[in-house]
């Protein structure tokens, strides 16, 4: 008759695996023990965000091509700053669900990095955008905000309504 231990040695090593596999996190006990209303209230905040994120992106949009006044540019670039300064602690529970693909969270060093770059990039362009420079906010729009690079590796489709 084996022993206990010699039974569970064989056990310990598959979690062990499971867990040091790339990209394996183990979920906290907070996460464990989340409730479905708290899961969807995370998942309510980051819509939230990346849809003011959108508004904002194409407000700033209409105005570097001129078809909306200036007046708004240090307030749309403050906004889309504070945005993505919130944006990375919105995805950092772990809790899938709206468009955001397991990816986040299984490639969190490339996508936390992107989302690092973002917040700094945005932070400049609103320090351009509160000395009312559109010359320089335009000129960094392509590089600041790419979103469509992101939106392909980690962002699934829309559901259909």
């Amino acid at each position: 008759m084996k022993s206990r231990h010699a039974l569970a040695l064989p056990a310990l090593l598959v979690v062990a695996i499971v867990l040091t596999a790339p990209g394996a996190q183990p979920a906290s006990a907070a996460e464990e023990q989340m409730s479905k209303a708290e899961a969807d209230g995370i998942i309510f905040e980051r819509q939230n965000l990346m849809l003011q994120f959108d508004k904002d992106a194409e407000l700033l949009g209409e105005i570097a091509a001129g078809l909306k006044p200036k007046d708004k540019l240090a307030e749309v670039t403050a906004s889309i700053a504070e945005t993505a300064a919130a944006s990375k602690g919105a995805f950092e529970p772990r809790v899938p669900g709206g468009r955001a693909k397991p990816e986040v969270w299984s490639n969190w060093a490339d996508y936390s990095r992107r989302l690092d770059d973002l917040e700094k990039n945005t932070k400049q362009l609103a320090e351009f955008g509160a000395k009312g420079d559109l010359t320089s906010v335009t000129n960094m729009l392509g590089g600041a905000l790419q979103c469509k690079e992101c939106h392909d590796v980690y962002r699934g489709p829309k559901k259909p309504a």
